[in-house]
Order: C-alpha cells, then sequence, then structure tokens
C-alpha cells in the first residue's frame, strides 16, 4: 500500500493506493489518542462488488496475526474512551495502556494488560453490550470484561434450531448479510443502555439497522455506538440524526480514529486467485484436544448436527457475575494446551465467529504466541510490501461445509505448530484442507481444539 500525505492538511490528509486502478483519499476529523494510521490498519481490496475496500486492523487478530494480549488492549483502550466520555472521568493509567498496546516488547505489553485487568469501570444503568459478528465478537466480548456492571451478547449468523431469535437485521455490505441475536428477552425488555460493538463503521447502516429493530421492540432513550474506526460522511451522520428525532433517541458514537473517506475504482466481484494450497508432501502430526469437560453446554443446536453450542462464546447472553469463572476456566485450559506445546513460534486460530475464548486462551499459553482467525469474508491477496494481505488460503467449515472459511497471511515455514479452535467437535474427515494447508506453509503439527463434544465425558488426545 503505498501512503502519500497532503502538505496542505499536514497529518490529516493521507491517499492510500491499494491497486494501480484503486485508491482512498482519507481525511482524518477526530484522533483522540494521537495515533497514527500505521498503527491501526494498513489497506486491502474486498472480493466484494457491494464494498471494495478493507480496513484491515492491526489490533484485532482477524487477517492479521499479533501477540493476542495487544487485541484485549485494543478493546480496552475503547471502553476507557467510551468510559470516560459516558461518566466525565479520567482513567489515570489511560497513557501507560496505550503505550503497552503499541509495543514491541511483550513485558510492556503484559504490565499494560495487567493495569486494564485493575481497572474496575462503573457505569450507571447496567448497559447492555452487543457484539456484531462476526469480526467484534471478541472486541466487544473484551470491552464487556472492562465493565463492572453489564452485560453482554454478540449477534450471530448461526440459526438456531427451534428457536426464533429475538433480533433479526441486515449487514448490508457484508458477505453474509443476515445477523441474528438469540438473547433472552428478559435481559434487553428494558430501559438500559445498549452498546453497540463493532470494528469499523464505513456508511453506520448496519448499526442504525440494529437500533431500529430493537427499538420496534424494546423501545428506550439511549444507544450508543464503539468502534476502533468511523469513516461516515456528513450524510451518514446526518442519517444518526434523523433517526434520533424519529424514534425520540440518543445515540453516542466512540471511536479512536474517525473521518471521510472516498472511495476511487472498481470493486473486485471475483478474485483472479488461487485460495487452494499447493500439493505439498510432508510429515503432518495432529493431535486432538478436548476441552468439552471445562465449558458449559446450552441447550441449542443448529440444524446441521446435534453437538450443542457452549456459553462461555456471549452467543446467548453473559453478565459479569460470569466473569470470573470464564477467566478460570480459560486460564485451566491455557495450563493444559500450554503444557501440550511442542513448538516455539507457535500459530493459534480462531474459527469464525469463535474468536475471544481462543485468543484469551492463546494469551496465557507462554512466550511464542501468535494468534489470529478465520473469516468469511474473500479478499485478494497480492505479495508486496506494505499491502495487508499477502496470501491466503480457504478451506469448507468442518463445522458446516455449506460456509467457506478463509484464512489469510500465515507464511512458509514462519510456525512449527498450530492450534485450531472449534467450538463444536469436528471428524478427521473434514480437516483434510486444513493438514494440506498446513503442510503446505511447513506447519508440522496441527491441534485441533474443540470446546463442545456430542457427549461431554472426559479429555482424552488422539493422536494422526
Amino acid at each position: 500500500m503505498k501512503t502519500t500525505t497532503t502538505s496542505t492538511y499536514c497529518q490529516t490528509r493521507h491517499k492510500l493506493q491499494l491497486l494501480p486502478n484503486m485508491a482512498i483519499d482519507l481525511a482524518l476529523s477526530e484522533n483522540p489518542l494521537n495515533l497514527s494510521i500505521d498503527d491501526l490498519f494498513i489497506m486491502a481490496a474486498r472480493v466484494n462488488k457491494k464494498r471494495g475496500f478493507l480496513f484491515v486492523s492491526k489490533l484485532l487478530g482477524k487477517h492479521l496475526p499479533l501477540r493476542p494480549l495487544q487485541s484485549l488492549l485494543t478493546s480496552g483502550l475503547l471502553a476507557i474512551e467510551y468510559f470516560e466520555q459516558i461518566s466525565g472521568e479520567q482513567v489515570e493509567t489511560k497513557d501507560a495502556i496505550i503505550k503497552g498496546c503499541f509495543s514491541e516488547d511483550p513485558q510492556e505489553i503484559q504490565k499494560a494488560y495487567n493495569l486494564l485487568s485493575g481497572l474496575k469501570l462503573i457505569l450507571k444503568n447496567d448497559p447492555l453490550i452487543i457484539g456484531f459478528a462476526e469480526t467484534a465478537t471478541s472486541l466487544g466480548h473484551a470491552f464487556f470484561d472492562c465493565m463492572e456492571n453489564a452485560g453482554y451478547i454478540h449477534t450471530t449468523r448461526e440459526e438456531i434450531k427451534g428457536r426464533e431469535p429475538v433480533l433479526n437485521f441486515k449487514e448490508e455490505h457484508s458477505h453474509a448479510v443476515n445477523q441474528f441475536c438469540y438473547i433472552d428477552v428478559h435481559h434487553i425488555n428494558n430501559k438500559k443502555p445498549i452498546v453497540l460493538i463493532d470494528d469499523e463503521m464505513t456508511t453506520g447502516k448496519t448499526s442504525l439497522n440494529i437500533i431500529r429493530n430493537i427499538h420496534s421492540k424494546f423501545p428506550r432513550e439511549h444507544y450508543s455506538v464503539v468502534s476502533i474506526l468511523d469513516w461516515r460522511s456528513k450524510e451518514n451522520k446526518q442519517q444518526f440524526l434523523q433517526l434520533e428525532r424519529e424514534l425520540g433517541i440518543k445515540i453516542h458514537t466512540v471511536s479512536l480514529m474517525s473521518g471521510n473517506i472516498h472511495f476511487s475504482g472498481e470493486t473486485i466481484e471475483k478474485a483472479e486467485y488461487d485460495y487452494q494450497p499447493k500439493n505439498r508432501e510432508s510429515e503432518l502430526h495432529v493431535e486432538t484436544f478436548n476441552l468439552a469437560p471445562l465449558f458449559t453446554r446450552t441447550h441449542y443446536v443448529s440444524g446441521k448436527d446435534d453437538i450443542p453450542y457452549i456459553k462461555e462464546t456471549g452467543r446467548f447472553g453473559i453478565s459479569s457475575d460470569d466473569k470470573e469463572a470464564l477467566d478460570a476456566t480459560c486460564a485451566e485450559a491455557a495450563d493444559y494446551l500450554k503444557r501440550n506445546r511442542k513448538g516455539n513460534k507457535t500459530l493459534c486460530l480462531g474459527t469464525g465467529e469463535l474468536m475471544y475464548l481462543p485468543m484469551k486462551i492463546a494469551s496465557l499459553m507462554g512466550e511464542g504466541v501468535l494468534y489470529h482467525s478465520t473469516t468469511r469474508s474473500p479478499i485478494l491477496p497480492i505479495t508486496k510490501t506494505g499491502y495487508a494481505i499477502q496470501n491466503g488460503f480457504s478451506f469448507l467449515n468442518p463445522e458446516d461445509d455449506a460456509v467457506i472459511h478463509y484464512v489469510y497471511n500465515i507464511p512458509k515455514d514462519e510456525y512449527d505448530e498450530m492450534f485450531i479452535f472449534f467450538e463444536k467437535e469436528v471428524a478427521e474427515d473434514r480437516i483434510k484442507e486444513i493438514k494440506q494447508m498446513a503442510k503446505d506453509r511447513g506447519i508440522g503439527i496441527v491441534n485441533i481444539v474443540m470446546f463442545s463434544t456430542l457427549e461431554r465425558g472426559v479429555d482424552g488426545v488422539q493422536n494422526d
């Protein structure tokens, strides 16, 4: 990605060249933490006729590998910004947490996270925090972790057998449009503020869609939309004001960076790229780890199988009362997997909406661990300096073969071991593509980690 800055606006205007015929003109308007755009994101081209570009976050743990604590710290910065604006109070350790978030020193990162973990951000009226699937499921959950008195749920693209979603709305620009929310009615049928968490607002339409849906069933006065980036145009912001007047509500917005963008070029409907791994023959050791005894089975299943979802993801809602037990469970799971690590350079991969639990566990698995996640979104990989997506692979989701997953930026011969996390039990014959990808990348050990199985049973390890 080529970046140029015009002297007229100093550091507030940028031209980001994605491809020879595709560019973003960006003008910053608010930057409360005085961050550089290079701190937050790098650009890539989407394979999506509705939107041609993607701000690839350096802090989210989705498309780019990072130390997992840095992503948790990013949620902390959003929580601090939101808390300070809503309460009018100042967080004394804010600067140290900012410093750790963007540090390359593992000790400084850990120190910042210890400070964040010691915060007690208490807000009035016990807000309900909603993270958007799939990209902001971990962002929203870790934001919730920073609040002492809140509830959390994330939206989902999963369809639950025998249960109607309480909320149903559209993410219009997405590769997968329909979003659902399966919260228990008594958790939302009240007047508490709602805080929506997303990684980025480009137009804000998704937030407006869910606010309309909530307000038609469970009206209240206060909504907030919190995101790392906010690129709404004047027209988009006017739509927020218009909805406020129409419904008699207040919508508060918080971001780490905001401004306006202008896209020039043509969108890409089909990628001229082979996402299939090459047939590289090498030795591969596969192990399966069953964490089901540690986590809480729900009564909910999909229409695809009878394996239950677990409570701890937040898909069906959790409260502040669940935090202590969840922290202890993640620590126990991490200790178990850490004792079974065989590599020095380890990649932990979340899958789809399952981002927070793998990220939290990875953060406790010791040195030499990087984390990111698979996604449903097709993005165009290009091997060139300064471009966000250097390589990419696709595979059928072992939990639902109607869904294609993509994973990006796994360098060849970079990792000696990979842990890939699935919420539900997956059969050996469904991970062939993942095994081939590992061989292609020179990863000698693949560990399949599952949180729920058909029978709770006892933990076991299968060798391949």
